[in-house]
């Protein structure tokens, strides 16, 4: 299925990107809190021309972070600090996340928005944490650039005929998309920015949108473990019953009715295609008629 079949795509046009505030919104409390952050290092952190501040020291993600397992903290507490010698580092993504995280968030909700943003900081750390650790790159990582950058192309992704603006330049949302690649992948990885941790960013995004991932399923590592199992079980059911032309119609309906049923429980009921919810209300209708005329 293309991205023109998917019901998103009618409504581009429809969103609205004009400044609002919501001190509720997951948006507003995660700017609210690098610049928090950004502010007492300022204030607090004993800046100077040769440290970012005591602050953002302890928080920024080091070459040597995976060696040292009490720091390990780090891959994710980076994300929350910025440059405190360049303000633009933190108002550009500040207000990335400004304007693309408020339709991002109302897509999936304040929660699933959250586990999104955090995660994508995560994964960015972890894998800027092993290729700094391994690499000729000593430089310490900081700023929330790969998780704005995930929830940048979330927005792409989902809104790609969107106008948005880069600089005071209109373009569809997908042009954007195609920028964000182009200048991070072929960019000067000397010029001092982490364009790896961008890409990463990306990255996350991508196999969030197009896997089909949703982290509101997982509320605990059990019920991540249980949902595989369950796939696993649906896969050898259609594999059993495509190889076995012995089955009966009325063990087929069974076996259907079984799966649906494994997926109502794994999703809810709007998981459900029509014709999965056409079949189950005829089968429940048969299974009522069987019990009433008995054996």
């Amino acid at each position: 299925m293309g991205l023109q079949d998917r019901g998103y795509y009618q409504n581009d046009q429809d969103l609205d990107m004009r400044p609002s505030w919501n001190q509720q919104s997951a948006v507003s409390q995660l700017i609210i809190l690098n610049v928090i952050v950004f502010v007492v290092n300022l204030l607090f952190g004993n800046v100077s021309t040769t440290s970012q501040g005591s602050v953002n020291e302890a928080l920024a993600l080091n070459a040597d972070t995976l060696w040292k397992p009490w720091s390990w903290y780090k891959v994710l507490t980076y994300a929350f600090a910025h440059s405190s010698r360049d303000i633009s580092h933190i108002f550009f993504n500040m207000l990335s996340l400004y304007f693309m995280g408020r339709s991002v968030e109302m897509k999936y909700g304040r929660k699933e928005f959250l586990k999104i943003y955090l995660l994508a900081a995560l994964f960015c750390g972890v894998l800027s944490m092993v290729v700094r650790s391994f690499g000729p790159d000593g430089r310490s990582v900081l700023g929330a650039s790969g998780a704005v950058l995930c929830i940048s192309m979330l927005f792409v992704y989902n809104f790609p005929n969107a106008t948005v603006y880069f600089i005071v330049f209109p373009m569809p949302a997908w042009v954007l998309g195609v920028i964000f690649v182009l200048t991070n992948f072929f960019s000067n990885p000397g010029s001092g920015v982490a364009y790896d941790v961008h890409l990463f960013g990306i990255l996350f995004a991508t196999m969030y949108f197009f896997l089909g991932w949703n982290f509101s399923k997982l509320q605990d590592p059990m019920q991540g473990v249980e949902s595989i199992q369950r796939w696993w079980k649906r896969r050898k059911f259609k594999l059993h019953t495509q190889d076995d032309p012995s089955l009966s119609d009325e063990e087929l309906e069974a076996r259907e009715a079984d799966r649906i049923l494994e997926k109502i429980h794994a999703s809810g009921k709007d998981s459900l295609t029509s014709r999965e919810k056409k079949f189950m209300e005829k089968y429940s209708q048969s299974v009522r008629n069987k019990k009433r005329l008995g054996p």
